[in-house]
């Protein structure tokens, strides 16, 4: 076994890197953070790892020791109160690290499994930093290097430690990203990440570069096809949203459409059987599942299957994001006391993103569904109670601190609410897909 993966867990380092005194860590416990991720995907547009951006407080700017209690509140949340396997899923978790918290050792503090050390851009290479970037490799942990640029760096010793360097796509030009490349990959001894692609232009370039993996929000970007190259199911199952969008459910049409559609017929029957609905005998039949439903919950639940099956083709974090806007817009509207059902606001947020499921303009998609109409404007940009929470719900996954302060100040929200109620939503995508 090569010396990187011989340990386990994490451990303490020599008196040469003492970790700190408990007392810091009270201090730290007593900040106020909020914790976003950003996927980051490999070539096939699968979630390799999450980058959790966080904020301490409600200050616009850091200090040196904000930054790092900010720091050391991420990591404590992201491990003991919050747990790995809600915020990433088992997946990678980039954590950005300071020049001091990596020099008091606090980088053992993450699992070496799904931990990776991001070395933030600002760190300078100091021979007694080097040491300490040896021993976390020793110990196995990832090391990435954030936001490298070429000129000045080129023999940076960082690099010959980091298994991965982060080059910005906004600031890096065409060229500087192909040198960057030709120097790494002739190499072969790290991954390159192409971090904020907003397009899937900029994707394509970087894969041809040969760069692995990708941070943005490139994938909440529609390619737009034409209408004749929609496969023939996603059409019917438009015919679907049609028939719940009706202003009285009609049961028996449903109940007919849900029965010839195999895969929504197992997926109704393997939802009202869950240990959820508490059935003490196993429903079998679909009439008596929309029946234990009733219309609300049908409308819900059908309308969430059904983006669930458009979404086969594309990046499943693409339906977990749907998912986590929905839930989060449907909980804000409850805590802001909103007064229209909590259904139309879950349904704005898990048809955000219809545009990039379908291949076709917003506002063709909405033409097809008869959506209510308040959700309906949001969607279409037009300032509405639906709209102001659902730009909450966009500013706080894409971490838009300022954005959002203002957002929770207009609102007269408290802002800690939003992020507690994001990590619920998280757990509640967790155990939604079906």
């Amino acid at each position: 076994m090569s010396p990187r993966g011989s340990e386990q867990g994490t451990g303490r380092f020599s008196s040469r890197f003492p970790l700190p005194a408990s007392r810091f860590f009270l201090r730290v416990w007593a900040v106020d953070v909020f914790v976003a991720r950003q996927p980051i995907f490999d070539v096939k547009q699968e979630v390799y790892g999450y980058e959790l951006l966080y904020r301490s407080g409600e200050q616009n700017s850091y200090t040196g020791v904000d930054g790092d209690e900010a720091s050391l509140a991420v990591i404590r949340n992201f491990l003991l109160v919050i747990g790995t396997e809600r915020i990433s899923g088992g997946s990678k978790a980039f954590v950005n690290f300071t020049k001091n918290l990596l020099l008091r050792g606090m980088a053992t503090l993450l699992p070496v499994a799904t931990g990776v050390v991001e070395i933030l851009e600002d760190v300078e290479p100091t021979p007694e930093l080097v040491e300490m970037l040896k021993l976390l490799r020793s110990r196995g942990y990832t090391l990435a290097l954030d936001d490298f640029i070429l000129r000045g760096n080129e023999n940076n010793p960082f690099l010959d430690l980091v298994d991965i360097v982060k080059v910005d796509f906004k600031l890096a030009g065409v060229e500087e990203r192909e040198e960057i490349a030709k120097k790494f990959l002739e190499k072969g001894k790290v991954r390159l990440l192409a971090e904020k692609t907003e397009t899937r232009e900029e994707v394509d370039q970087a894969i041809e570069l040969g760069y692995t993996l990708f941070q943005g929000y490139f994938f909440c970007k529609p390619v737009i096809i034409s209408r004749k190259d929609i496969p023939g199911y996603k059409i019917n199952y438009l015919r679907i949203l049609k028939e719940l969008g009706a202003e009285d459910l009609d049961y028996k049409s449903l109940e007919e459409i849900i029965s010839h559609d195999p895969a929504l017929a197992f997926k109704l029957l393997k939802y009202i059987n869950s240990a959820h609905f508490g059935q003490k005998r196993q429903v079998a039949s679909i009439k008596r599942a929309l029946g234990i439903l009733g219309e609300k919950e049908i409308k819900k639940w059908a309308s969430l299957a059904v983006v669930m099956e458009f979404g086969k083709d594309q990046p499943l974090e693409l339906l977990r994001l749907s998912l986590l806007r929905a839930r989060l817009c449907e909980m804000l509207a409850d805590i802001l006391g909103c007064s229209e059902d909590g259904s139309s606001f879950f349904l704005m947020g898990l048809f955000s993103l219809m545009d990039v499921l379908l291949g076709r303009p917003m506002e063709e998609i909405l033409g097809d569904i008869p959506i209510q109409a308040a959700p309906k404007a949001a969607l279409l940009g037009k300032p509405n109670e639906h709209k102001d929470i659902f730009d909450l719900v966009v500013s706080y996954e894409k971490a838009h601190w300022e954005a959002i302060l203002e957002s929770t100040s207009r609102l007269k929200i408290d802002v800690s609410e939003i992020a507690r109620n994001y990590v619920d939503a998280l757990k509640w995508v967790d155990g939604a897909f079906l």
